[in-house]
């Protein structure tokens, strides 16, 4: 029988190729696979997606910040609008009252019903400037405990991100009205930001001063609406008064009151205590007869604008029926009154007001 013939040269090197070229085709499914687990989805560390975010909040014109501001019987809740120069504006309701606040290079502004003025100016007085609708009126700037500049600004939100992310806080997965969000707790202050490369600030929380606000950027076109709406508002706070704001009558002049033409009433009218001069005061004064609260014989307003910490003098003439009236049938015992309006702000300080706008 002839003998078997000779195994296959080359089967076992084909066997050996096919399974070295195997191991090469799974080396590269495995580098694949690891390059996807490791460069898929959100490729940045906590600390720089708080730090992208910082980036775009100090980028932004203006935020708007929704939630509770301040703490304890001053607080707000509304939607206030932050301007990159501190300058806020936007509808809250303080306390129970609802109104429109403007807060500016250091002065406080509210536009509120006569019920509220009442309120903030004294339960014994009876303004005489007070109309039916809302006006503006001008409060002290220690009335809300809040530094928006300071606080609220788009580059004071992004150095609350930067300390953040310098502070290695670690996250926790969250959602945040919908969106996929990091939490960062820190000794001051919580914030939130979406979970995203790109990430942008969603919420901002803190203790000092007391706030819970959801954050939103301005866009230009937001931004741009907002100033020229400030603009307008501050061109009305020429008919504002100053409710924090308390003249006196230092000394009454005497005479002045014989005839029954009229009456000229003088007097020397200390400024408000602590208000920054120059002040401007509209004086009304009145006359009633025989008692404080006697018959109305009439009234008349003086303005005048005090420079310094001295007191000065104001005076008009009431000529009216009334006092012509009772002079000439009965005459006898007459009181002097005096009312004040604060005005909120000069016209030199509202061209102040909206010239600080072009800055932002």
């Amino acid at each position: 029988m002839p003998p078997p013939p000779p195994p296959k040269r080359g089967g076992g090197g084909a066997l050996i190729a096919a399974l070295v070229g195997g191991g090469v085709v799974v080396l590269l499914i495995i580098g694949v696979v690891v390059f996807v687990l490791t460069s898929g989805g959100d490729g940045k560390t906590p600390e720089q997606k708080l730090n992208s975010a910082a980036d775009t909040m100090a980028a932004a014109r203006a935020v708007g910040l929704k939630g509770s501001f301040g703490g304890g019987a001053d607080t707000l809740n509304g939607e206030l609008s932050v301007t990159k120069g501190g300058r806020a504006t936007g509808p809250v309701t303080w306390n129970s009252d609802n109104l429109t606040l403007l807060s500016a290079d250091g002065k406080l502004f509210v536009k509120a019903g006569a019920a509220y003025w009442r309120r903030q100016i004294s339960a014994s007085e009876t303004p005489y400037y007070l109309g039916t609708g809302d006006q503006w009126g001008r409060l002290s700037a220690d009335k809300l405990d809040i530094d928006f500049k300071a606080e609220l600004t788009p580059v004071a939100l992004a150095g609350k991100l930067r300390s953040a992310a310098a502070s290695k806080v670690k996250p926790i997965k969250t959602t945040w009205q919908g969106k996929k969000a990091l939490k960062f707790s820190t000794f001051s202050s919580t914030l939130y930001i979406t979970d995203a490369d790109e990430a942008e600030l969603l919420r901002y929380e803190a203790t000092t001063p007391r706030v819970s606000l959801d954050v939103t950027p301005k866009s230009a076109g937001q931004a741009s609406t907002l100033l020229s709406d400030m603009r307008t508002n501050m061109g009305e706070l020429k008919d504002s008064f100053d409710a924090s704001a308390r003249p006196t009558v230092d000394e009454w002049k005497k005479g002045g009151c014989n005839g029954n033409s009229g009456c000229t009433v003088e007097a020397k009218i200390r400024p408000p205590f602590g208000a920054q001069t120059p002040v401007t005061i509209d004086v009304r004064f009145r006359l009633t007869a025989g008692t404080l609260s006697g018959r109305d014989l009439g009234n008349c307003t003086s303005r005048i604008t005090i420079t310094g910490t001295t007191s000065q003098w104001a005076s008009c003439r009431v000529s009216s029926s009334a006092w012509s009236s009772w002079a000439k049938s009965t005459g006898g015992t007459y009181y002097k009154h005096a009312d004040y309006k604060v005005i909120g702000a000069t016209a030199s300080e509202v061209q102040a007001l909206q010239s600080g706008l072009d800055s932002e």
